[in-house]
């Protein structure tokens, strides 16, 4: 091979190289920054939090543990079904924002939970019919206090019980959403109100991760 053959080779080398990078840099999901996350209202913790376990009732009937939160990535809201603002609020907009989400985000089996501090009024019956209404999908779940009270301090939620001897009792609680992944860890939350279009534009890279 001459010397001009040789250079001709390097030449066009250097340019696939130059080509394949800049497809790379084209194509690739641009790196999470914690700013843009936190603008949207979505907070990663630098080190997954481990979940405690818990013994609750399953909406519907059951039992519910913290093993349901495996094997799939999960939305963990606290509220309860006599709630009249937040919570409805909340979930509709949950339930929106899995519609938003691309099939393959969707794919990665993106689960929605309630859990009730209501447990008082919120049989696990009337629970499934309220969650049916936003999403028969939807999961949810109740128990005693002291179960309650030990997942919620796990999850940093914050909750005030009623004086349930007043009727139409209301129940204080944060409003923010709980992402828990796949391994069942508390990695991070969505702050309260939602932000679902920006939620929706970073999280199938949260989870894809």
């Amino acid at each position: 091979m001459s010397g001009v053959q040789k250079t001709v080779w390097v030449i066009l080398a250097v340019i696939a190289l130059i080509l394949g990078l800049l497809l790379f840099k084209m194509t690739r999901s641009p790196a999470l920054d914690a700013e843009q996350l936190s603008q949207a209202g979505i907070f990663m913790f630098d080190t997954p939090r481990s979940i405690p376990d818990v013994h609750l009732q399953a909406a519907g009937g059951g039992e519910w543990t913290e093993e349901q939160l495996r094997g799939q990535w999960d939305l963990l809201f606290f509220g309860y079904t006599f709630c009249p603002d937040v919570c409805p609020t909340t979930l509709a907009e949950l339930r929106q924002l899995i519609a938003d989400l691309p099939e393959e985000a969707r794919n990665h089996q993106l689960h929605v939970t309630l859990i009730s501090v209501d447990p008082e009024r919120d049989t696990p019956e009337r629970l499934r019919e309220y969650l049916d209404y936003f999403n028969p999908e939807f999961s949810g779940a109740t128990g005693e206090p002291e179960q309650l009270e030990k997942l919620a301090a796990a999850l940093s939620v914050a909750y005030i019980e009623p004086d349930t001897s007043q009727q139409d009792y209301l129940v204080d609680h944060s409003g923010q959403v709980i992402l828990v992944d796949p391994e069942g860890r508390y990695v991070g939350f969505l702050r309260a109100p939602l932000q679902r279009e920006s939620v929706a534009r970073y999280l199938p890279q949260l989870i894809a991760r």
